[in-house]
């Protein structure tokens, strides 16, 4: 009984769609986007821990060169070929005043800021399935330091590693 009712109600259907007269109003156009993400043959990881120091450890604000430090992150990448290359981006960090503008903020008085650039982005290439050595340089100018109000700065950058 089940089966005759949809049958029916699909004859029904068909028909009303078939039936002369019936209203042929065109319907409006609609617009799909379409949209793919194709993934490179690479997949590029860091092997060094989470929370890497760039140490700059004590200035001297009576200094006239720059000072600078640096930190060597390792990165990886496999797939199917048999280089990879890679490229390492930065965010501006949690104090920045714009792009490619980052500043550390001074421990006790939150409203004083010490500028700082590192060298991102990089890139390169790399053998897949080996070890690569990156290193990542900040620099603070004298002018940037000399007129610090004393005592410790820090910021948190958020590297990507692509692809």
């Amino acid at each position: 009984m089940a089966l005759a009712v949809r049958t029916f109600a699909t004859l029904a259907v068909v028909a009303g769609l078939l039936a002369p007269g019936a209203d042929a109003k065109a319907a409006a156009p609609f617009g799909l986007a379409v949209g793919a993400v194709v993934l490179s043959a690479s997949n590029c990881k860091f092997r060094s821990g989470a929370g890497s120091v760039l140490p700059f450890g004590a200035i001297n604000p009576a200094s006239l060169t720059n000072a600078t430090a640096s930190v060597t992150l390792v990165i990886r990448c496999q797939g199917s070929a048999a280089t990879a290359s890679y490229a390492v981006t930065a965010n501006d960090g949690l104090y920045g005043t714009g792009p490619g503008q980052p500043r550390m903020r001074h421990a006790v008085t939150p409203t004083e800021f010490l500028p700082y650039t590192l060298n991102t982005p990089l890139s390169g290439t790399t053998p897949k399935g080996a070890d690569t050595n990156v290193v990542i340089t900040g620099t603070i100018t004298p002018a940037q330091f000399q007129n610090a109000l004393a005592g410790a700065f820090s910021d948190t950058v958020v590297l990507t590693l692509l692809p």
